[in-house]
């Protein structure tokens, strides 16, 4: 247990210095108004070409997209791959909350929803995927919002396609559930 009590010790100072960096060099940085601005602009976007028609099902995707990116983020941070210089609140030292909770799930909502077919929608995920990897992942990078430090931005793009392939294949699944489930009534 004395090796616990040095973790909790030195997770306190970490904490503390965290909170202090972050109030001193992040807050209100342009860095910090780049993320205030990726998040009201996604919400602005879906909401503006959503198809309310299928609100429930296309938010579905958004939910898994978002649920699936921020445990990758996690796992990323925790094993050293990547960290966040900048992040929107103090509370997200280990994930980029505006590019996972609002831009990366707004891109595979508009592909969902645009691309119904396997083969079309595979396509638009892999022109996504090395957009993402190259273009976004590098994009932050510059801004300092994103630091590489054992990892490539080819690595992501196999990520960003089997989320996309899981998601159509849950939904679907889930549709099909449904549409029994209501022909039996």
């Amino acid at each position: 247990m004395e090796s616990f009590k040095k973790i909790e010790q030195t997770y306190e100072g970490l904490r503390t210095m965290w909170l202090g960096y972050w109030f001193e060099e992040v807050f209100l940085t342009y860095q910090w108004w780049i993320e205030v601005v990726i998040v009201i602009l996604s919400l602005f976007l879906f909401w503006k070409f959503i198809d309310r028609s299928r609100l429930r099902e296309i938010s579905l995707v958004g939910f898994i997209t978002a649920g699936i990116a921020f445990i990758l983020d996690q796992i990323g941070t925790s094993l050293g791959l990547w960290i966040y210089p900048y992040t929107l609140t103090p509370l997200e030292r280990d994930e980029f909350a505006p590019a996972d909770l609002s831009i990366v799930p707004l891109f595979y909502v508009m592909i969902y929803q645009k691309f119904s077919t396997w083969k079309n929608y595979i396509i638009a995920i892999m022109i996504y995927a090395f957009f993402a990897s190259f273009i976004g992942e590098s994009f932050f990078q510059w801004l300092g919002i994103y630091k590489v430090i054992n990892w490539n931005h080819i690595y992501s793009v196999p990520f960003y396609i089997l989320i996309g392939i899981f998601v159509k294949m849950v939904l679907q699944r889930l549709n099909s559930i449904e549409f029994y489930y209501k022909g039996k009534k």
